[in-house]
């Protein structure tokens, strides 16, 4: 059984206004329902958890009601771990999801999916496009970027090896990470994402991913 854990707990509202970016609409549709409604229909997917921040968990109960609502935490992994604690018994995989990217593809869960039958953790990344350079005080070096990767979601685990993760007090802004530094020696596989996969942080990209689905 695999469960998809949604973590719109951030109340951030870049684009202005009082609403959060999950909430704001593309199309008429809020941000957040894109993603519920991908993972709904996916057949490897059995159950969506949306966490959400206390304020908005009346509005997320009424407008997802096939969904299991909890609420979020302090932190990003304060959020996954509600999330994952709240997935049925029976759920042996977890997919942990921004829900600032909408267009997650059937394509790239069915791979995160298959990718985790022979690793601890799978996610889609995606090649550096731009040159890179790192800064430390008076140095200035360049960065290869042949071997950086961006690292998107979902992001899939078998269930109790990322409880491990999150309850060992490591702090992080993705499961990924918070995996590398609690267990160097992870096996993660990682597939191709998608640059329609990317997060949704600005008005730009708001316009952009409208445009593009146009």
């Amino acid at each position: 059984m695999n469960s998809a854990i949604i973590v719109a707990a951030g109340i951030g509202t870049r684009f202005g206004g009082n609403i959060p970016k999950q909430f704001v609409k593309i199309d008429g549709k809020e941000i957040l329902s894109f993603s519920v409604n991908t993972f709904k229909i996916h057949p490897q997917i059995d159950e969506v958890i949306i966490v959400c921040h206390n304020k908005w968990m009346d509005h997320v109960s009424t407008y997802y009601p096939d969904c299991i609502i909890v609420e979020g935490g302090v932190r990003r992994q304060d959020s996954s771990l509600n999330g994952i604690k709240a997935v049925s018994n029976q759920s042996l995989n977890v997919l942990i999801h921004d829900a600032a990217r909408p267009f997650v593809s059937n394509e790239i869960i069915t791979n995160c999916l298959a990718a985790l039958e022979k690793a601890d953790g799978s996610a889609p990344v995606m090649d550096i496009s731009n040159s890179l350079i790192q800064v430390e005080k008076e140095r200035t070096t360049h960065v290869d970027r042949s071997k950086i990767k961006e690292v998107q979601t979902p992001q899939c685990f078998e269930k109790e090896f990322i409880l491990q993760v999150l309850t060992a007090e490591t702090e992080g802004t993705d499961e990924i990470g918070m995996v590398l530094k609690t267990f160097s020696d992870s096996r993660l596989e990682f597939i191709t994402g998608s640059a329609m996969n990317n997060k949704i942080t600005s008005n730009l990209d708001l316009n952009y991913f409208s445009k593009m689905r146009g």
